[in-house]
Order: structure tokens, then sequence, then C-alpha cells
């Protein structure tokens, strides 16, 4: 309050129907720095006041006609004027009259003749009081200002996470202590989230989450949302959920919050069927377009993948690879005398019967064209790969399918041709080339047989 521009802009009104005291006291305040005016009386002063509210009013008690207690009352009854300070100035140290100026409304009490350095004391008091008063109305006004704002901020937030469709809590985590295992206690749940739980809530919702809390959903998901606190890491993972209304899946999502987490969870049901329906369909078109529509078995397109996944693997593990080419004798004239529709199911049954006869899960039979077919074995050396050809002949002429065109036998035979080799390349044209060589062979050399690209090397 020592600050000469503050004061110059304080206003004072004295009130004194003594001329001398009311002149000494405006001296002593311009001295000062502040803007003084004057009132004889407690009308005139109450008519100053209307015209101007002064920042403190010293107040004569014993005036004629409205004397300073009246005066004060009528000020303090008004809210424009109840809030401005009031000293009151007495030739009385009677202290009934003081309690009176106290009891009426005044702040202050200046007995006559007064010091000049007490009037100046309590009049800094009184406007230092009143300024602290006014920055704390400002204060409590600005704090109201923002509690209100944050008020609607809340609700408008309480209300976003009602109606978010997302599962949303709050676990702050307590660490553990001696004899005291670790914990979570839920802080926050929207509405979703407690209908998730349900009816679980009374297990989970609790002001302590223990270990096996979890468990009805994931025995891992404590020590996961307990390693989110240490690391701050998020935590994702689908997860199935199951009580007695609901079946479905969530993405749960745990994101550091302070001391502890917050939990996002999203129902994805509707996404995990559309992803089993795509893989379905994936499934389904890939083996559309893998396998042979007329004989069920894989096609020459599944072949050619097939033979270089694994003629790769072959050549990483130095390991040999047999491929068996196969045609059937005669088909052409089984086709002109039989017709199409026989020559098809024919093809078909030869088809399951070569899958029939190769065993091994690793083993690949497929279509490689017309009437021929091939099977592919990983891994397979030379004794392997014959007695595979051996069994698929052996099938074949069980099955004693009909040829009566055929000039070497009654029935459908099959000419086998086998190649085996360790890779030492990329390309594994070298496999069918040779495979394809020795089933020329095993035609040139009278059909229903086998043989092997080995033999015709040594």
């Amino acid at each position: 309050m020592n600050d000469f521009n503050i004061k110059s802009q304080t206003h004072i009104l004295v009130v004194d129907d003594y001329l001398d005291n009311l002149t000494l006291l405006t001296m002593i305040l311009n001295n000062l720095g502040y803007q003084v005016r004057q009132a004889n009386s407690g009308k005139t002063a109450l008519k100053a006041i209307e015209q101007m509210l002064p920042d403190l009013i010293l107040l004569d008690i014993q005036m004629p006609g409205v004397d300073g207690y009246s005066c004060c009352q009528q000020l303090k009854t008004n809210p424009k004027t109840q809030d401005i300070p009031i000293i009151f100035l007495s030739a009385s140290n009677n202290a009934a009259d003081k309690l009176k100026g106290f009891e009426v409304g005044g702040e202050d009490y200046i007995t006559k003749p007064f010091l000049l350095e007490e009037v100046v004391a309590r009049v800094e008091k009184q406007l230092i009081l009143k300024w602290q008063k006014n920055q704390l109305k400002q204060e409590l006004k600005y704090r109201k200002k923002i509690e209100k704002k944050l008020l609607e901020s809340q609700q408008i937030l309480t209300q976003i996470l009602n109606t978010c469709p997302d599962g949303i809590a709050v676990l702050k985590f307590i660490p553990s202590r001696p004899h005291k295992p670790a914990y979570f206690y839920c802080t926050f749940i929207n509405s979703v989230m407690e209908n998730l739980l349900k009816p679980n809530q009374k297990r989970l919702i609790n002001p302590k989450i223990l270990k096996n809390s979890l468990d009805i959903f994931d025995s891992s998901l404590f020590d996961y949302f307990s390693e989110v606190v240490k690391t701050g890491h998020p935590f994702e993972q689908d997860l199935y959920y199951e009580n007695s209304e609901i079946k479905a899946w969530y993405s749960v999502k745990a994101i550091p919050h302070g001391q502890g987490i917050l939990i996002i969870v999203r129902d994805i049901t509707d996404r995990k069927q559309c992803e089993l329906i795509l893989h379905q369909t994936n499934d389904f078109l890939y083996q559309q377009a893998t396998t042979d529509n007329l004989t069920q078995i894989s096609n020459r397109r599944a072949f050619d993948v097939y033979l270089k996944q694994e003629w790769k693997r072959a050549k990483r593990e130095e390991l040999s690879i047999a491929l068996i080419m196969i045609d059937i004798d005669y088909f052409k004239l089984y086709n002109d005398h039989y017709g199409h529709e026989a020559g098809d199911r024919c093809l078909y049954t030869v088809a399951q019967t070569i899958r029939q006869a190769v065993k091994r899960p690793s083993d690949f039979v497929a279509r490689y064209g017309g009437e021929e077919f091939a099977v592919i074995l990983p891994n397979t050396e030379r004794i392997g790969a014959e007695t595979v050809a051996n069994s698929i002949q052996k099938a074949i002429h069980d099955l004693q399918l009909p040829h009566a065109q055929s000039p070497i036998s009654s029935y459908i035979t099959l000419s086998i041709g086998i190649s085996i080799q360790i890779p030492t390349s990329e390309d594994f044209i070298i496999l069918i080339q040779t495979a394809d060589h020795a089933l020329y062979e095993a035609k040139h050399q009278g059909r229903d047989r086998i043989q092997s690209w080995s033999e015709l090397l040594e």
C-alpha cells in the first residue's frame, strides 16, 4: 500500500462536522498521496457516496441530523456500500460507544484527539485488509469459474466415457510389501466395463484386485499389467472372454496412467468373425487355385510351389529329394474307346489311388498334366522312392480297371520314372528333366514298368 500510484487511485471520504478535523485529516491523507473528499454531515456523506463509492470512510459519530451510527447502518445494509470499510472518529473513549460502533458495522475506532501516526496506521491497515478481501473475492470468483468449467468438463468426460462403446477402467498399482502381495485397485470404471464384468463385478471391482482376480480372463494378465507399470510400455492383446451372458472376443489395451494403468477393452467379436470368414474364404480360394478340379488332388501350380520349397530345403540341409513321374499307358486309346466321361472317371480313380498309396504327410501328389501325375518325396533316397513307386503300381494293378484297347494288358497300367537328386543349385529343373527322361525310358522299354534315372547311369 506504499506504492504512490496505488494511493493516488485510492479515494477516502472524511466525514466530520468539525472543520478543523476535516482540514487536518484531509491534509494528512493528501500528503500521503490519497484522493480525499469531505463531508460535514451524515446526510451529505450519504449523497457523496451515491455519486462515487470511496475505498474507505473516516466517520465522526456525533453529528447533527444523521449521526455516525445511523449513517454506518444505512451503508452496511446497502449491497453496493456494505463492503466499504468504516473507521469511526469519536471524542468518547467509552467502551459502550466503541462496542456500538463495531455492532453497527464499523471496522475500527479512533479516539479524539487522535495521533497522526495512529490515523495513518489504521487507515493503511483497513485499506490493506480491503485490498486483500478484494483479492480473495477475485480469487474465489476465479476458482468458482474454474471449478464450474472443471465440473462441466468432468460431466462431459463422464458422459463420453459412459457412452463410449469401449470398456474403460483405471487401476492404481500398489507394490508388494513384506508379507503382502502387490495388487491393483479400481479408481474408475465406466458402464460398458461394468456390464462386461457381470456377474464377476463383486469379485473384481473392489479395493484390492489380486493376481487371482484376473484369472477369469487370463492367468498372465496381472503380470502383464504389472509390467506396464514397471516399464511404462503399453500392453495389447486379443482375449476371448466368456461368462453366463457373454461369449466374445475383446482387444485389451493397458497404458501407463499415473501410478497405475488405464485399461481400454474393445469388443472385436465382429472383427474376429470377419477374420475367420476371410481366413476360410482364403483357404477355400487357395484350395480352388491349387486343386485340380477333375481329380481333386493338387494341380501343376501347387506342384511347382511345393517342389521349389522342398528343393531349397534339401539344398540347405544337403538332403536327397526324389521325384516320381507317372503316366497312364495308352490313355488316348482308353478315351477313344470308352468315351471322355469314362476317361475322366478313370483319371479321378487313378489320382485318388496314387494319393492313398503315398503315406507320409510330407510327400506330395499332383496332377502334372493330361494323364500324367507326379509325386514329390522330400528326404528320400533310391530305395524309398522305388518302394513308393512299387506301392503305386501294385495299387493300380489291384484295381483291375478294364482297358480293352491296351496292347500290353487288359487293365489300366502305369509307366513310372524316378529321379533322386541332392541339390547343388537353385534350379530344380534338373530333377524334372531326369525324372521325365526315366519315364520316357520306361515307356520305350515296353511300359507298365518302373525306371530309375540312376539305373540309366549305371
